[in-house]
C-alpha cells in the first residue's frame, strides 16, 4: 500500500491522532474486517506532557488492541509519566523517535496483576513494563524508557576508598537505593518475544529481564544506567531457551549482560541455546556472565563479535571487572559454553572461570559442575588483574580451552606477590577480585581437569616478576604457542605444582627468560615436554626437591642435569 495513503486512512479513522507513521507500520494498517490495527494512547486521553499520568491511556490502548485480537500501539513524540504498564498477547508497542515514558516516582504507582503476583515467593513486584505468559509481543521503535533513576538512589554516608582499594571495589559501593523498582522490563513466561532499537535508562536495579521465556529476541537495544546505580544489570536472561541478543549497546553500572537460570513464576528451568552477538558492553560489574543466580543448568552459550570496554580516563573502581565471567556458585552446572572474537580494553580481569560450592551455605554437598568451555580470539588491552580458572579440591572446572588469547598487563606485580597462598573460599561470593593478588601475571589455574592453553600471549607492561602461568592441582594440561615477556626477575615463566598428565609443547623462550618451567609438589607425574626451543633461557627446567627426576621428560627421555 502508498506511504501516504495508508497515513491518510488512519488519520481518517482518528488512530493516529495526526501522528505519522514509519513506513514499516503504514503497510498493513487494517484487519481483514476493516479495522484499524494501530492504536494511539492519545486517542485514549494521554497528553504526553511529562507531568499528568499516561498510565491508565496507554494501557487502555493496549487492552484495545488485545481485545481485538492485536496489533500495534504506536506512542507519538512526547514524555509520558506512568507506573506499571501491562503488555498483552499479539500487541507490539512501538515507540517513536522523540517518544519516551518516563517512570513515576510515586510507588502507588507500580503493581502487578494478581496472578503473578501471587505466584512468587519475592518482595519485589514493581516493574516499569511487565508481561505475563503473553505471546507475540513486541517493544521497539526509536523511543526511550527512563525509570528516573536519580530520584531513587543516593550517596552512603561513608568514607571514600583509599585509592589502592579500588582495584577490586565497584563505584556503587559508595551509594544506596531508596527503593526498588526491578527489573525495570520485566517479561515473564512468555513466548515469541522481540524488543528492538529502543533505549532503556536509568533503571532503578535490573533493566531488562525475560524470564522463563522462550523465544525471545533483543536487538539494537541501547542502555544507558549510571556507573554508580547498584544492581543496575543491563540485560539478564534468566531460565530461558532460545534467545539471541544481537547489536546492542550496553553501558550501566553493574554487570552488562548476566544469563542466569532461576524463575521466581514457576519451575527453574535449564537457560539453554542463547546467542550473544555483535554487542558494546561495558559497565563497573562484569561485562558477560553467565551462572550467577544459577540453581539449573547452562547450555550451549554462544558469546561472539562483540566489544568490553572500560573508559581510559575512568577509576579502577568503575572498570569492567571480569570481562568474562564464567560462574557455578549456586548448585547449578555449565556445560558447552563458546566465546570467539573478543576486544576487550581496559577491564581489570580478562577472564573469570569458577566452580565452587554454594554461596554462604557451609553445610550444603556439592552438586555442581562446570565444564566444556572454549574462549579463543581474545585480546584484552590494560587488565590490571590476573585471570583465573578455579574450582575446589575434589570439584575441578573441567575441558576448558583457551586459545589465541593476547592480554596486555598493566599490573604493577611484585615479586611478594608470587608466595601469596590464595584462599580455597569454597562458599565465598564468585568474583575474580575477591581472591586478592594472584601469584601469577597471566593466568592462575587451580582445581583443573583438560586444561588446554594455546596461542596465549601475555605482555607485562609494567615489568612484573611473577610467573606468566601457575597451575597447581591440575590434570590433563596441555600448553603449546606460549609467547609474551618473562618475569622481569629471572622466575619461572611457567610453574606447575601438583600437575599430572601434562604436555607442554611447541613453545620457545623468550629472549631475557631466566627459569622457562618450575615443577613443585609431591603429586607432580608424567610432565612431558617435546618440540620446544627452550636455548635461550638460563635454566630450562627446575624442580623442587619432592619432585621426582622421573615425573618429567624431555622429547621422550627422563630429566637429567644438563636440561636443569
Amino acid at each position: 500500500m502508498d506511504r501516504r495513503l495508508a497515513i491518510k486512512s488512519f488519520i481518517g479513522t482518528g488512530a493516529l491522532a495526526g501522528a505519522l507513521l514509519p513506513l514499516g507500520l503504514a503497510q498493513q494498517p487494517v484487519a481483514a474486517e476493516g479495522k484499524s490495527l494501530i492504536r494511539n494512547p492519545r486517542s485514549f486521553g494521554a497528553r504526553g506532557d511529562g507531568y499528568t499520568k499516561d498510565t491508565l491511556s496507554i494501557q487502555n490502548a493496549i487492552d484495545d488492541a488485545a481485545d481485538a485480537g492485536g496489533g500495534i500501539v504506536y506512542i507519538p513524540p512526547g514524555v509520558y509519566l506512568i507506573g506499571t504498564v501491562v503488555l498483552k498477547s499479539n500487541v507490539t508497542v512501538y515507540l517513536e523517535a522523540g517518544a519516551t515514558l518516563l517512570g513515576s516516582t510515586d510507588l502507588a504507582d507500580y503493581s502487578m496483576p494478581p496472578e503473578p503476583a501471587a505466584l512468587i515467593n519475592n518482595p519485589n513486584t514493581r516493574h516499569l513494563i511487565f508481561a505475563f505468559r503473553a505471546e507475540n509481543i513486541g517493544l521497539m521503535g526509536l523511543g526511550t524508557i527512563d525509570g528516573q533513576s536519580s530520584k531513587f538512589i543516593g550517596p552512603l554516608d561513608k568514607p571514600a576508598p583509599l585509592r589502592d582499594d579500588l582495584w577490586h571495589l565497584t563505584s556503587a559501593a559508595q551509594w544506596q537505593r531508596r527503593q526498588r523498582i526491578s527489573p525495570m522490563i520485566e517479561i515473564a513466561q512468555c513466548s515469541n518475544v522481540r524488543i528492538e532499537n529502543v533505549t532503556l535508562q536509568n533503571a532503578v536495579g535490573w533493566t531488562l529481564r525475560p524470564v522463563g521465556c522462550n523465544s525471545v529476541v533483543i536487538h539494537g537495544v541501547r542502555i544507558r544506567n549510571p556507573d554508580y546505580a547498584p544492581n543496575s544489570d543491563g540485560i539478564d536472561p534468566s531460565s530461558c531457551e532460545n534467545v539471541l541478543i544481537s547489536d546492542c549497546d550496553i553501558d550501566t553500572g553493574d554487570d552488562a549482560i548476566c544469563i542466569k537460570s532461576d524463575n521466581p513464576y514457576g519451575p527453574n528451568k535449564i537457560t539453554r541455546n542463547i546467542t550473544v552477538i555483535n554487542c558494546v558492553l561495558s559497565s563497573a560489574c562484569n561485562g558477560f556472565k553467565i551462572g550467577s543466580e544459577g540453581p539449573n543448568g547452562f547450555e550451549n552459550i554462544v558469546f561472539s563479535n562483540s566489544a568490553i570496554y572500560s573508559r581510559a580516563d575512568t577509576r579502577d573502581d568503575q572498570r569492567v571487572i571480569s570481562g568474562i565471567d564464567i560462574i557455578m556458585p549456586d548448585g547449578g552446572w555449565i556445560e558447552g559454553v563458546s566465546i570467539c572474537n573478543i576486544a576487550m580494553r581496559n577491564a581489570r580481569i580478562p577472564i573469570f572461570i569458577r566452580l565452587q560450592n554454594l554461596i554462604d551455605k557451609p553445610q550444603a554437598k556439592m552438586t555442581a559442575w562446570l565444564r566444556s568451555i572454549v574462549i579463543s580470539d581474545v585480546q584484552a588491552i590494560g587488565s590490571i588483574v590476573t585471570s583465573s580458572i578455579m574450582g575446589i579440591p575434589g570439584h575441578p572446572v573441567e575441558d576448558v580451552t583457551l586459545r589465541n588469547i593476547h592480554v596486555q598487563s598493566n599490573e604493577k606485580g611484585i615479586a611478594d606477590w608470587s608466595r601469596n597462598l590464595i584462599p580455597e573460599r569454597e562458599h565465598g561470593y564468585a568474583e575474580g577480585s575477591a581472591f586478592g593478588r594472584f601469584p601469577a601475571f597471566g593466568f592462575y589455574c587451580r582445581h583443573v581437569s583438560g586444561l588446554r592453553l594455546s596461542g596465549i600471549d601475555v605482555r607485562s607492561k609494567t615489568n612484573d616478576p611473577r610467573p606468566m602461568i601457575h597451575c597447581e592441582d591440575v590434570s590433563d594440561l596441555e600448553v603449546t604457542g606460549l609467547g609474551g615477556t618473562p618475569p622481569s626477575t629471572g622466575a619461572e615463566v611457567v610453574l606447575l605444582r601438583n600437575v599430572r598428565d601434562s604436555a607442554l609443547h611447541g613453545n620457545y623462550a623468550r629472549p631475557g627468560t631466566g627459569i622457562y618451567l618450575r615443577v613443585e609438589g609431591e603429586q607432580s607425574h608424567e610432565i612431558s615436554l617435546f618440540g620446544n626451543d627452550l636455548h635461550r633461557a638460563v635454566q630450562k627446567i627446575q624442580r623442587s626437591a619432592e619432585v621426582s627426576p622421573r615425573a618429567v621428560q624431555i622429547d621422550g627421555l627422563p630429566l637429567e642435569a644438563d636440561h636443569l
